[in-house]
């Protein structure tokens, strides 16, 4: 029953745990901040192209 669970939903719980950490950085910090949040979002974004035109 693990297995098929973290299979369903493994990615998408990954994607949902970045793209919160992604907002956070960059709302609540500046710098090095900042840079971390725009990676953490653009993962989910270049995935969801990256399949698009698979």
């Amino acid at each position: 029953m693990k297995n098929n669970f973290q299979k369903l939903w493994g990615m998408p719980m990954l994607l949902a745990v970045l793209s919160l950490f992604g907002l956070i950085a960059a709302l609540l910090g500046d710098g090095l901040w900042d840079y971390l949040g725009w990676l953490a979002l653009s993962v989910p974004l270049f995935l969801v192209i990256r399949h698009y035109y698979k």
